[in-house]
């Protein structure tokens, strides 16, 4: 048994003599290391009933709940693999997804358990099924995660090793997901030494050299106040920051229901006296402000010391007014992605990162960028890396490179780099919009867009939107379409079919030539300008 794995400090944590601390607080649920890692020993025992190869693949179909990481701890205790499944997805989505990255065993909530049933005689690889907030499930194939808390673990034996794998599931430029397979040991560090001390619990001037030491060290300090996780676990940025701050007996906390509700969110962090919280941009900031605006007289930041934004940056508006509930918050907005989890920080200077000492900024010639020149670079992370995507190796090869001996990530993020060494994003290398946190490519869109028969062509832009960042937005050709006679609503009915919601576009305009040049082209230049004139004139 190796060190550096996730699953076994939450084991080690739940043997201790401390395990009756808390380690996860969900709605009325609260459960201390000591029953989280109950369930998940029985959850990893009934896993290993079914004799599947070491490193099978769970798939994680569920939204925050503490089930989430049940089903993750039991699954890594299990010597097998977690990949996220977007609860957002729709039927093709999902079996792209599950039989792309070879689901073994779904998990899933109940709420999904008609789409379940809809797809799983589709599903090549998965041989089980596990629901998720039912006694009795919904689906008769499936067993409920309920029944197998109450397994008699026996005998068995958990698998740990600092090689398991977690995959996040992310999407390519097809819009076909990829799975971004991490070492546990490799994401351990990589999250220690990217996210500082400002972000981990344990401020330490070198990394432990065993699991034991490092349980120690957490068991030596007071019980910390929870970390509320508001950004969705399904998403790496979510799972990353549930990983780090529990593994370090930092209590978990997460709300339930399918909609952002700022008011309820606020509600708990009084209650709980939160003590850090991770969000997803202004899609979720900006609601909670609105909030705090009008229960301002509570007071209801006092226990709150660190905010990060993780998926989709802060507007500087944003962190000027949370500031003004908490002046002494710590805002964090970090840059990264499922390769390369916070290569860079924010600094006060809207669009201005601070580079990890293992980020570099490389121009098309692969020379590194001058410091305080006008050349546009793409930045390049380095440090504790994926290992590759699943059965992707032309892809991995295109994203994991080596330049100078050293491994790198080529994160596709477009910067200048000032004399002072930061880095002035411009934007993403890729045809992909990052709208509340949401990644969409516009490939996938545009497919789906040329398949309603009045469309000819199609391209797909991202258009600024006051709380998401970004809106997608579509321009069509088709033979007689013009403004007057385009029917928008048939077009999204259409694309609501085949695309999860937020990929569908908020606004689509006909135009008589997309002008793509002679060798198929596009000029999002000239498509931005029109989609722009275009809104405007609405």
């Amino acid at each position: 048994m190796s060190h550096w794995n996730f699953a076994e400090a939450i084991y080690l944590l739940g043997q201790s003599d401390s395990g009756e601390r808390t380690a996860i607080m969900h709605e009325d649920t609260v459960l201390s290391y000591a029953e989280l890692s109950r369930r998940a020993q029985a959850i990893a025992s009934w896993l290993a009933t079914l004799g599947l190869p070491a490193g099978s693949h769970v798939g994680h179909y569920m939204r925050n709940s503490n089930a989430y990481m049940e089903a993750f701890t039991g699954a890594s205790l299990a010597g097998m693999a977690h990949i996220n499944v977007n609860y957002r997805y729709l039927d093709e989505e999902l079996v792209d997804l599950c039989n792309g990255l070879d689901i073994r065993v779904l998990v899933y909530d109940t709420e999904f358990a008609g789409r379940v049933a809809a797809i799983h005689q589709q599903l090549t690889a998965t041989v089980a099924f596990v629901e998720v907030g039912s006694q009795v499930p919904a689906n008769d194939f499936a067993i409920s995660l309920a029944s197998l808390y109450a397994r008699e673990v026996g005998d068995f034996q958990r698998s740990t090793s600092s090689d398991d794998l977690i995959l996040i599931a992310t999407g390519g430029t097809t819009g076909l997901p990829k799975g971004t397979q991490w070492r546990h040991e490799d994401l351990w560090r990589k999250l220690n030494v990217s996210m500082g001390a400002a972000m981990m619990a344990l401020d330490l001037k070198e990394h432990p050299a065993t699991i034991d030491e490092h349980v120690a060290n957490v068991l030596s300090l007071p019980e910390p106040p929870g970390f509320l996780s508001l950004s969705p676990l399904m998403h790496g940025a979510g799972l990353m920051m549930a990983l780090a701050m529990i593994a370090q007996g930092v209590p978990l906390v997460t709300v339930g229901g399918t909609r952002f509700a700022p008011d309820a969110v606020l509600d708990v962090i009084r209650k709980h006296k939160i003590g850090g919280l991770v969000l997803v941009g202004d899609a979720f900031a900006l609601p909670l402000l609105e909030s705090l605006e009008r229960r301002r007289d509570e007071n209801l930041l006092q226990s709150l010391a660190l905010l990060v934004s993780s998926g989709a940056s802060l507007g500087t508006q944003s962190k000027a007014a949370l500031l003004t509930h908490q002046p002494n918050l710590i805002v964090l907005d970090t840059l990264g992605s499922s390769e390369a989890s916070g290569y860079a920080m924010s600094t006060p200077e809207a669009g201005v990162f601070r580079p990890m000492p293992t980020t570099r900024v490389l121009d098309d010639e692969g020379n590194d960028v001058v410091p305080g020149s006008d050349t546009i670079g793409i930045a390049y992370s380095g440090g504790y890396l994926p290992i590759g995507y699943y059965n992707e190796p032309e892809k991995s090869a295109e994203t994991f490179v080596t330049i100078d001996g050293t491994r790198y990530v080529m994160t596709g993020d477009r910067c200048t780099v000032r004399g002072d060494g930061m880095l002035v994003l411009l934007g993403r290398d890729s045809t992909v919009i990052n709208t509340g946190g949401e990644k969409v490519y516009t490939v996938e869109v545009e497919r789906i867009l040329i398949d309603h028969p009045a469309i000819a062509d199609a391209l797909v832009v991202g258009l600024p939107h006051p709380r998401f960042g970004k809106m997608v937005v579509a321009v069509v050709e088709g033979p007689g379409l013009t403004p007057a006679t385009l029917d928008e609503e048939d077009i999204k009915a259409h694309m609501r079919e085949h695309l999860a919601d937020y990929k569908v576009p908020r606004h689509i305009f006909a135009i008589e030539s997309l002008q793509r040049a002679a060798n198929g082209k596009p000029d999002y230049q000239f498509i931005t300008t029109y989609a722009e004139a275009s809104l405007d004139g609405r």
